[in-house]
């Protein structure tokens, strides 16, 4: 089955996976969302597709010891991840197909498989002709103080109230922290990364998309170094600041301060860059953009993100 991806992130995380098959006139869109409580599939994973009458649902659970895990999800697949308070790492896989009759669409959900090899967790759909759509999503529960390793190729990751150690890594997709702290290092190529009422040692990077920071009052923790390259930067900031924050753009950067968010801000402009400084105490959060403008404005006036 061949597939054409496109991502736009959102808060709720909704990763709109817009598919298109050769020899259908209509575009399939997978959406995960990361804002719905418990994990029942079908709250977290939706497929839409017209051009196919029948649709069917299958879900693999598994439980592993807690351990360094490297999670990589099925291509075009997302993985969702939370903590919880149990000793072990639960993994549930949902899945979902659109075919032109049920039987097809169950028969593509067999074929689609959750393997555990050691620390290596991956999730595995073969090839096949362009007779269905499919998405996944793998929703990850680790304990507290939990270090994973996350990959998605063409598909979005949450780490939602996640209080660890991790890694993530998205290409042609989407990252969104969210209640998360830790030492996170997240990292998207063509695609945005939003961070939301984090704390620890963040760090950020994304190339060629945007980068969306919703700031606490204050800054727990090491703190936030975020960059992104050939994308815009947001910046939300409540009303009550007590963490310094630093903002830098190249020569040609446009920073816009909206609201009052910029109220005593400190601004050097030179030949090589503009920086932006406001806030109080220590500047625990640094973020920066290259060919890209940045927006600074009020939480309660905010946007979203991105």
């Amino acid at each position: 089955m061949k597939r054409l991806i496109a991502l736009a992130l959102f808060l709720p995380l909704c990763a709109m996976l817009a598919i298109a098959g050769e020899g259908r006139s209509h575009r399939n869109t997978v959406t995960m969302n990361d804002d719905s409580p418990g994990d029942d599939c079908a709250q977290h994973l939706q497929v839409y597709n017209d051009d196919y009458r029948a649709s069917a649902r299958d879900e693999e659970v598994r439980t592993v010891p807690n351990q360094p895990l490297t999670i990589t999800a099925e291509h075009n697949g997302g993985i969702q991840v939370t903590t919880w308070d149990k000793a072990e790492i639960s993994l549930k896989l949902c899945k979902q197909a659109s075919a032109d009759d049920e039987t097809t669409a169950r028969k593509v959900l067999s074929n689609v498989k959750l393997e555990t090899n050691g620390s290596n967790v991956t999730v595995s759909s073969p090839d096949s002709d362009n007779d269905h759509s499919l998405g996944t999503l793998l929703m990850v529960k680790a304990p507290k103080g939990a270090t994973l390793d996350l990959s998605v190729h063409n598909g979005g990751i949450s780490l939602n109230g996640f209080d660890g150690t991790a890694k993530a890594h998205a290409v042609n997709g989407g990252i969104a922290l969210k209640k998360s702290t830790g030492t996170l290092s997240v990292e998207a190529q063509n695609g945005g990364i939003s961070i939301k009422d984090c704390s620890g040692d963040v760090n950020a990077n994304v190339q060629n998309g945007g980068l969306s920071i919703s700031l606490p009052e204050r800054w727990e923790g090491k703190g936030l170094d975020a960059h992104t390259h050939n994308g815009g930067l947001v910046v939300a900031v409540p009303k009550t600041l007590s963490t310094g924050v630093e903002i830098a753009g190249s020569e040609h950067t446009s920073i816009i301060c909206k609201d009052d968010a910029c109220n005593g801000a400190q601004r050097t402009w030179d030949d090589r860059q503009r920086i932006l400084r406001f806030g109080a105490g220590e500047a625990l959060v640094h973020a920066t953009t290259v060919n890209g403008g940045v927006v600074v404005e009020s939480r309660e006036h905010s946007r979203g993100e991105l």
